[in-house]
């Protein structure tokens, strides 16, 4: 019964119902649409900018680093992994092509958070290579137990064994693709390494400049000639942090709005309902029906239509989030636990701007109904 009259009510005037049903699902869609895209755009800083992150600095060197310094680097506790932006070199594969040869040492390449199949235990003259890249070479996506040969120009060919595959986005190295092996088989290959600058990845609980003061006390200690240098701190990350975080409150603002305005849209919706059903509601009272039940009509009215614009705004936002990201290169990323938020925020919304207007019209008087 009270569903069927709620039915009834929302079809008898659709563009009347579609007004607060419009405003709730902009308002939603914006929202969803902005932590999706602000998720995947921090997800995008802190994958692709190697110097750029909340827990990261790169260190600079006057005399350059051996691998000697970079195993005492990665081996302090304080650290979760190194590795150098110099440490690669463009080789040839065949008379034409090209691929960049870069060195890394395990808990780097961990540290990348890669989809790999295969293994990521480089030794040797093992390496990792680009699904992309291996498609050029091998024309086959998955080469692992392959062996093919670069060339180092001052040496004769090198053979290397493929024993994993990376998902590869060349997406910004112009179409050179890359492969990853041990540093310590890198620096055998290329015997002048030549690094001056390290990145150094902190644990996420590291205080940054206390924890880079201690690892530039320990690597002077060690090469007490050499002058070490904070290059680039996590200043630049936390700006970027900081401009996000303005954008984000800006359109979450705009979201919020447009969300309000929903909500103002049903307030407004159920109180013309009420005016209009006076008559009709003073005889459903005066046939019996309970003041509990003209409540649940008017506040089931509200959830309908907040429920409704919840579920298509949370539809539209991925949808739309995930095309925009398309265009400006950033990927959506989507978390459950957002998801439901917003869909219950939205619904809270409903039931309560549909309070009021619901509560009116359960103590009308139905003698005073009856009369208008």
């Amino acid at each position: 019964m009270v569903f069927w009259m709620v039915y009834r009510i929302l079809m008898g005037n659709k563009l009347r119902s579609a007004v607060p049903l419009i405003g709730i699902v902009i308002g939603v869609a914006s929202i969803m649409g902005i932590f999706a895209i602000s998720s995947g755009g921090e997800a995008a800083v802190k994958k692709d900018l190697a110097s750029i992150a909340e827990n990261r600095v790169l260190i600079g060197s006057d005399r350059g680093y051996d691998l000697d310094d970079l195993k005492l680097l990665e081996n302090l506790p304080v650290v979760d992994y190194i590795f150098s932006p110099e440490m690669n070199m463009t080789v040839n594969y065949n008379e034409i092509d090209k691929i960049k040869l870069e060195g890394y040492t395990r808990s780097a390449i961990e540290g990348k958070k890669l989809e790999i199949e295969g293994s990521n235990n480089l030794r040797g003259r093992e390496v990792l290579i680009g699904d992309k890249t291996a498609q050029k070479i091998f024309k086959m996506t998955n080469p692992i137990g392959k062996i093919f040969k670069i060339d180092l120009n001052s040496k004769k060919n090198i053979d290397l064994r493929v024993v994993g595959v990376y998902k590869e986005d060349l997406g910004d190295t112009l179409g050179l693709g890359s492969i990853y092996m041990d540093i310590d088989e890198y620096s055998n290959l290329k015997n002048n390494i030549g690094i001056n600058t390290v990145v150094v990845t902190y644990k996420d609980s590291e205080d940054i400049k206390e924890t880079t003061d201690y690892v530039v006390q320990i690597l002077s200690r060690k090469n007490y000639r050499n002058k070490y240098t904070v290059l680039e701190g996590n200043a630049k990350y936390q700006k970027i942090e900081k401009i996000k975080n303005m954008i984000n409150i800006f359109l979450g603002a705009v979201g919020a709005v447009a969300l309000l305005m929903g909500g103002l849209g049903i307030s407004n919706l159920l109180l013309n309902s009420v005016r209009e059903m006076t008559p009709s509601i003073g005889i459903l009272r005066t046939m019996g029906m309970s003041e509990k039940n003209i409540l649940k009509i008017f506040l089931l009215e509200s959830t309908v239509l907040s429920t409704i614009g919840g579920s298509l705004g949370i539809i539209f936002g991925c949808i739309g989030a995930y095309i925009v990201g398309k265009i400006i290169g950033i990927p959506s990323i989507f978390y459950l636990k957002q998801i439901f938020m917003i869909f219950f925020t939205s619904l809270s919304m409903g039931i309560i701007f549909g309070s009021l207007p619901a509560y009116k019209a359960a103590k009308l008087n139905p003698i005073d109904a009856m009369k208008i």
